[in-house]
């Protein structure tokens, strides 16, 4: 936490403009309605753009707050705003075997399982296999 400086935070907030003014990323705060207590964080990561209007999403919820319903409820709320305001077509969830809450979330608000990529993300300086759920615009 001693990195964490109003400079650092300053220009951790001016990469993330430059992320989105680039279109490479998004990245959304989630604050429950009642209190404005900080529950977590969305982002979306521009794959592709062209013919494919392709990202990923990722989801962070303080573990305080699992099991009561706001990852779904903020998904949902993010995969609107990815496919209405962002013009994404295809989202994609990259979930790591052993995450069976994140498996459970993507399936809720309509995520398909497409595939294993093999050897896909490093973690740990081993390179892991990884499951694809995915979810395309309405119609």
């Amino acid at each position: 936490m001693s990195e964490c400086t109003k400079e650092w935070f300053s220009t951790l907030v001016a990469n993330y403009k430059k992320l989105v003014v680039e279109d490479k990323a998004y990245l959304f705060d989630i604050f429950r309605k009642e209190d404005g207590a900080h529950l977590g964080s969305i982002d979306f990561s521009t794959l592709a753009r062209d013919y494919f209007q392709w990202a990923r999403i990722g989801y962070t919820i303080h573990n305080q707050h699992w099991r009561q319903g706001y990852a779904k409820e903020a998904v949902e709320a993010a995969l609107e705003l990815a496919f209405n305001e962002l013009t994404f077509h295809r989202i994609e969830a990259h979930i790591s075997f052993d995450n069976e809450a994140s498996i459970h979330l993507a399936k809720s608000v309509g995520m398909e399982f497409e595939c294993i990529r093999k050897g896909f993300l490093l973690e740990n300086e081993d390179w892991i296999d990884t499951l694809i759920y995915y979810i395309n615009a309405p119609e």
